[in-house]
């Protein structure tokens, strides 16, 4: 009996602190800085030097599949004495202690902060610049994946809000498949094989295609396959702006793959240019191949930006990438997700 109550006590101990959790979250503040800024917290004297070139050569490394150079985070940098206000709000710190009084030595992700809701946060604790470059050898990739996707979880909040529920349900009832649409996006052309959805300004053009194609066997998936589908169902849906022009794969640059799962079913990711056939238009596309095991097809999210001469189209495509990371089918397995 007392065992009971003793459990019993722990458990209401638990929900009060957990309740507690939420509460003191949802009065925690925003946080601040544009999509994509990283915030470094570093001694001048290590950011001035080999230990700064080595993380910055990590956060400003060149996004692949751009036609112009764009790093892939814009790094804001300050000594730890700059650390205060608002500063603590910033939507993604480094915090950086190196040094002989650096305790714990390692990396740590933080998936909630004491600063800020939604906030990442990497705290790396080196005694000596040799540990320092030890751990950012090892934890590159797992940094660069942390970052990237909170920013991700950050956009899709953002448009969960502004979700566009008539365009999802055509999008569903005209090919069985559930996805996030915000009401930026606006109809272009739609036909029974064919969808086409843009968020369109004066200077700006971001779209997305859906189409769809047989699954055949293993073959469907190599990259060679998916290019040519892409480019003959482009060709006839999505015209120039001039006579006889049409858009199409830029094959001067290779094209990036990669198979990944997304919700419970596999897909392909590819990444590279377009261009338009007969005309001088062109920037970056983003492909994402989906396998529907269910009704044996693959459905095609193929997103792009035109956004001529402006180095500014890696946000844009983050948006479209978080899009089509919503995609489920019916048959989707995503428990625990």
């Amino acid at each position: 009996m007392k065992a009971l109550k003793f459990s019993a006590l722990i458990l209401v101990t638990f929900a009060i602190s957990l309740a507690s959790c939420k509460n003191e979250e949802a009065h925690m503040p925003n946080v601040i800085g544009a999509l994509g800024e990283v915030l470094v917290i570093m001694e001048d004297h290590f950011r001035e030097g080999p230990e700064g070139d080595s993380l910055m050569a990590i956060l400003k490394q060149p996004i692949v599949a751009l036609p112009q150079n764009e790093a892939l985070f814009t790094v804001l940098t300050t000594p730890h004495r700059g650390f205060t206000g608002t500063m603590r709000t910033y939507r993604s710190i480094i915090l950086v202690n190196l040094g002989p009084n650096a305790e714990d030595e390692g990396i740590k992700y933080f998936s909630t902060t004491p600063y800020a809701k939604d906030q990442s946060l990497i705290q790396i604790n080196a005694k000596t610049s040799e540990k320092f470059f030890e751990i950012l050898s090892q934890e590159e990739i797992r940094i660069l994946s942390y970052l990237l996707r909170r920013e991700r979880n950050r956009i899709y909040s953002s448009y969960k809000t502004i979700a566009d529920a008539s365009l999802s349900e055509m999008v569903k009832n005209q090919w069985e498949v559930n996805m996030l649409i915000p009401n930026t996006m606006r109809k272009a052309a739609s036909t029974g094989k064919f969808t086409w959805l843009s968020y369109e300004t004066p200077k700006l053009s971001q779209g997305m295609m859906i189409y769809s194609f047989d699954y055949i066997g293993e073959g469907t998936f190599s990259r060679e396959y998916i290019l040519n589908k892409r480019d003959s169902i482009l060709r006839y849906n999505v015209p120039g702006p001039s006579d006889g022009s049409f858009m199409t794969t830029e094959k001067q640059l290779p094209v990036t793959y990669k198979r990944l799962t997304i919700n419970g079913h596999e897909a392909i990711e590819m990444r590279g240019l377009w261009k338009v056939e007969g005309d001088l238009m062109g920037g970056p596309f983003l492909l994402f191949a989906h396998y529907d095991k269910t009704n044996n097809r693959v459905l095609v999210t193929d997103g792009y930006v035109y956004f001529p001469e402006e180095p500014k189209k890696r946000n844009y495509m983050w948006q479209l990438e978080t899009l089509f990371h919503t995609v489920t089918f019916p048959g989707d397995n995503i428990e625990g997700k």
